[in-house]
């Protein structure tokens, strides 16, 4: 007797179960699609992209969506073609255009629980490509559905995202507020999954604000959330909070000066990320080993994950991404390689990413940049014009680091001009930004040192 094995395709095919007696003839067609993508059409080749590879299993789910059938075109998003559902094998590739049409093709046609599903997602997607605008929209549909049918795990869920989006707003009181709604809601449910997420919120958010403001209590606090977070996913065998947890545990020793040690856990996880193919994750990872190499003064290093970082963030669409590693490449270009034409390429094109993207403090950064390498330019006007740009946000910035590179920033504009007074000036502020951000708290106040002796001793 000769068994049949079914692939995974033809699995699915079957778990659709179609009933040919009452297919309409207009519809006949598209039906005949389906049959054919999931049970004859052949398997596509080993070199295929990422998204041939599941080309099949999109086509099938747009013709059941042509056919109004929802609750069949349901099952195509939760069904995994590899080792995740569809929805989120997209996510983890990189590929969030295609995921916001599946979910607004199917929001409204099920039910509640689909909805949940969409819902997150688009505010998950629309987070990705750093519209945080649409992604609060879907946040909060989410959270008003999920009370309404009193779903508590979906209702941390988006917590989670309200307080992500408040973050990268610096409303730091507020991003905390909503983590911490979301770890009385995991305790309360019993749900570790959610509170091992809620710890791993806190713990970055208490820690770089903690960091930011110079409050050791809350860096302090942060670290031990993030401990716990991590402590939780190796229980729980949960790959992508692990990974969350390190991620962050990894900038803490980058920010307190053990680079190689960070460098370590780096790639560590890239290639992790390579194996599962986290390709917004293996961007971050990326930028983040340039940071490491420039700190450790190797600057070819770090030009060179930094632009492949940037290649990839550009690939996936995550703007706040690629407006970063435009500024490191800038970092690079003026404060080592003291090219400073190309490092106001850099530095202009994530200022104009931060100024749609409206967030006023890293514009504000990104200036004062802009305004140092013009200094070096000896073209005072523009450097001037720059460096108002910078203050005038001053008054809202309410990280002493920010202020500290900023006054930095003033200091080498005035160094680098011909009065004395000004050089006077200069050598103040340099006092008053080492108060503010010292070398031994940061890679900022190491990098602002650095900057100083440099100006000051010419050396």
């Amino acid at each position: 007797m000769i068994i049949s094995v079914l692939s995974k395709s033809q699995e699915l095919y079957q778990s659709l179960a179609i009933d040919w007696e009452t297919v309409c003839l207009n519809q006949l067609d598209k039906y005949t699609a389906i049959e054919y993508f999931l049970t004859l059409e052949d398997e596509p080749p080993e070199n295929a992209n990422n998204l041939q590879k599941i080309n099949r299993y999109l086509q099938v789910f747009y013709h059941l969506c042509e056919v109004a059938e929802w609750e069949k075109a349901g099952q195509i998003l939760l069904f995994s073609p590899v080792s995740i559902p569809l929805h989120e094998q997209l996510r983890i590739w990189g590929y969030y255009r295609e995921q916001i049409e599946l979910y607004q093709q199917l929001l409204g046609k099920v039910n509640s629980e689909q909805d949940i599903i969409c819902l997150y997602g688009l505010g998950r997607a629309f987070y990705n490509l750093s519209d945080y605008d649409q992604s609060l929209i879907y946040y909060q549909e989410l959270l008003k559905l999920a009370q309404l049918i009193n779903n508590r795990q979906a209702e941390a869920l988006a917590l989670d995202g309200l307080g992500n989006i408040q973050y990268m707003r610096q409303n730091i009181n507020g991003a905390i507020a909503y983590f911490q709604q979301q770890l009385d809601i995991a305790n309360e449910i019993y749900d570790d999954e959610q509170k091992g997420y809620a710890l791993e919120n806190l713990g970055y958010v208490f820690y770089f604000s903690g960091l930011n403001q110079g409050k050791y209590n809350d860096q302090q606090t942060g670290l031990h959330y993030l401990e716990a977070a991590l402590a939780i996913a190796v229980k729980l065998n949960n790959q992508e909070l692990e990974s969350l947890s390190i991620d962050h545990i990894t900038q803490i020793y980058f920010d307190r000066g053990q680079y190689n040690k960070s460098l370590t856990y780096l790639f560590r996880q890239l290639a992790i990320c390579q194996e599962n193919n986290d390709k917004l994750r293996q961007a971050r990872i990326l930028g983040n080993i340039g940071r490491s190499y420039l700190m450790l003064k190797q600057s070819d290093q770090a030009l060179k994950y930094s632009q492949t970082a940037l290649i990839a963030t550009r690939e996936i669409g995550n703007k706040w991404e690629e407006a970063k590693l435009l500024n490191n490449l800038g970092v690079i270009h003026c404060y080592k390689l003291k090219l400073y034409q190309e490092a106001i390429f850099y530095f202009g094109q994530a200022l104009k990413i931060l100024q749609r993207l409206n967030l006023q403090v890293h514009q504000s950064m990104c200036a004062a940049n802009i305004s140092v390498c013009y200094s070096y330019l000896k073209n005072q006007k523009k450097s001037v014009f720059y460096i108002n740009m910078a203050k005038s946000s001053m008054a809202e910035l309410e990280s002493v680091e920010y202020k500290g590179i900023l006054i930095m920033s003033i200091a080498n504009s005035y160094w680098l001009r011909d009065k004395i007074w000004y050089k006077a000036w200069a050598i103040l502020l340099v006092i008053k930004a080492l108060m503010i951000i010292p070398p031994w708290r940061s890679a900022n106040g190491r990098l602002a040192m650095e900057s100083a002796i440099k100006q000051i001793f010419g050396r």
